[in-house]
């Protein structure tokens, strides 16, 4: 057991990500004994390139927050839109002023890996002692072992997984 309440689901190309957050947030809003926060990631209708869209969910507000932009037909350059990730930090900052009992964050990769996108707001999330998680590609484990340390729990990308990790830090709750 980790001293710090963070979880990451470790992840390859084409892991259910999406799936997983969704069916967490789910279930662990259903239970109606957690205040639940953050953001939880979707795949949208692809853009000009063949690229899904990509698109957060805010819990709080309901709010669906564009976070990839259409480059047109041939693009291969990166289609993270600047604002939708300036709009996803803010949220996540209005988020742990909640100071919910779980925070749900999305993906820590190239942005965070580059000192950008949600690595501040999740920083003071850990800081907080704030349960929070966090998806991260396999291929990004040392830039993400370098941030953090290695004081964090391993998830499979299951929405059982994180409803099981949530239930080993609320154990009087155990039974969503």
């Amino acid at each position: 057991m980790t001293s710090i309440p963070l979880a990451v689901i470790v992840h390859d190309k084409g892991d259910p990500i999406e799936a997983a957050f969704a069916g967490a947030r789910d279930r662990l809003l259903a239970r109606g004994d957690l205040r639940v926060a953050g953001v939880v990631p979707r795949l949208g209708a692809p853009h000009g390139n063949g690229r899904p869209s990509m698109w957060l969910d805010d819990i709080l507000t309901g709010e669906e927050i564009p976070i990839s932009q259409n480059l047109g037909p041939g693009s291969d350059a990166c289609c993270l839109d600047p604002n939708g990730i300036a709009s996803l930090t803010l949220r996540l900052a209005a988020a742990i002023e909640t100071l919910p009992d779980v925070l749900l964050c999305g993906r820590f990769a190239k942005e965070e890996l580059a000192g950008r996108g949600i690595r501040v707001p999740l920083a003071e999330a850990i800081d907080a002692g704030i349960a929070t998680v966090v998806a991260v590609d396999r291929n990004h484990l040392e830039g993400w072992i370098a941030f953090v340390g290695d004081d964090w729990t391993p998830l499979t990308p299951d929405p059982e997984a994180i409803v099981d990790w949530v239930a080993t830090l609320r154990p009087a709750h155990a039974n969503p």
